[in-house]
């Protein structure tokens, strides 16, 4: 039995490097995306489905541990995954990824649409997304899934003669690297006789705090974990600036912007006796709508903990219970756009993560695997991180989520 396996969407994020002053030093100039209707319905979509997945992984998280996830790298991988299914696998895909009532053609043109305007609007933020097909030579894959990820992913397609297994690690693995500016070194630990076909996904996004940390002022203080612990955890200091701060009921809210303001992290402190994952029931689209346009500005000073970690998950249990079933199950999936033969599945969803948040900004990567067989009340002046928290990373003029997580322990590294 031969297996296709889709190493998809690997998200990366890292700071620009060597200045400590509060203004960046990259000159040019900013942009503003505005995104057609459905490219806008995408962003909502993969929005939504971010928010449901990341409270799917949080219901089954290990008491004490962190974890991130990558709405937009996971939704990439599914969505090339998506074009190759069809009869109820199709449909149950498109009900879990929000695109029901979207054609192909017009996902894939919004996706197309949406990368373009996310990639160097700000000088002071790069972001870059490549992708590649790597299948074996001889494995007949059909031509509209080829020139659909040549037209609307600008996909490199190469053939490897599997067989050769240094030679094709060599090679997918060696694109990676590149792609990934050297932070994820591999994909794929073997060729199995089984695999013929990978399929990649690397973003990767540079950026630095608008308004920096200074090393000088970053010290051990007190973070107190939700089982009651405390820690002495390197947290940075921020002096009084003009932010964006809102407040509920259970938790407060406040945004760190990156580069010059299109881009910026968002950090939700639950407040006394509320947690995390109360804060992460209550995050849907609607209410973060809310949440957005009651921010308003003030001049904080912020205490942020240093955090470093990886994060490591299957998905596919995650998505049944969001009831994507068929496309697990080799009695009922469809993809026969992928090939022309009936029996392939989707065997596994990997997403790995890795997030670094230091004084000059954040870096962060994501690796999505898809593989495929066959058969308000006003602030205090001072912000202060020292308990658990959920933080977002967005784009703000799509609004569209890069990473969503949490941080039980600041000081565990996985």
């Amino acid at each position: 039995m031969k297996t296709i396996v889709l190493f998809l969407s690997l998200l990366l994020a890292s700071p620009l490097l060597k200045s400590c002053s509060n203004s960046v030093v990259d000159e040019g100039e900013v942009t503003d995306i505005e995104l057609d209707l459905k490219s806008e319905q995408i962003v909502e979509a993969d929005n939504a489905f971010g928010l449901e997945l990341l409270r799917e992984v949080n219901a089954e998280l290990e008491e004490g541990k962190n974890l991130m996830i990558s709405p937009l790298s996971v939704s990439l991988a599914l969505a090339m995954a998506y074009n190759g299914a069809g009869g109820d696998t199709k449909t149950q895909m498109e009900m879990v990824l929000h695109k029901a009532g979207l054609s192909s053609e017009q996902i894939n043109e919004a996706y197309k649409t949406l990368v373009a305007a996310l990639g160097s609007h700000d000088p002071k933020v790069e972001l870059s997304i490549a992708n590649a097909i790597f299948h074996r030579d001889d494995f007949s894959v059909k031509p509209d899934f080829i020139s659909t990820k040549k037209n609307f992913y600008d996909a490199e397609v190469e053939a490897l003669d599997f067989n050769n297994e240094d030679a094709t690690l060599s090679r997918v693995n060696g694109w990676v690297k590149d792609k990934t500016r050297d932070k994820i070194d591999k994909i794929i630990e073997q060729v199995s006789a089984n695999d013929v076909m990978y399929l990649i996904n690397a973003i990767y996004f540079n950026g630095k705090w608008t308004y920096q940390f200074k090393k000088g002022d970053t010290s051990n203080r007190p973070f107190y974990t939700e089982d009651g612990g405390e820690l002495q955890v390197p947290t940075m200091m921020l002096e009084p600036t003009t932010l964006n701060y809102t407040s509920t009921n259970t938790f407060e809210l406040l945004e760190l912007p990156y580069g010059s303001d299109k881009y910026s992290m968002l950090v939700f402190l639950p407040k006394a006796d509320h947690t995390t994952s109360e804060v992460i029931e209550s995050l849907t689209p609607s209410a973060l709508d809310g949440w957005m346009e009651s921010m308003y500005k003030s001049n904080l000073k912020v205490y942020l903990p240093k955090f470093e970690f990886e994060y490591d998950n299957s998905l596919v249990d995650n998505l049944k219970s969001l009831e994507m079933i068929d496309a697990f199950d080799p009695g009922l999936s469809d993809f026969s756009g992928i090939a022309d033969r009936s029996d392939l599945y989707i065997s596994e969803v990997k997403h790995k993560t890795f997030v670094k948040v230091d004084e000059e900004g954040t870096e962060a990567a994501a690796v999505t695997g898809v593989t495929v067989g066959v058969t308000s009340v006003g602030p205090d002046p001072v912000f202060q991180v020292d308990r658990p928290f959920v933080f977002a990373i967005r784009e703000k003029d799509t609004n569209a989520f890069l990473f969503l997580g949490k941080v039980n322990n600041p000081l565990l590294h996985e």
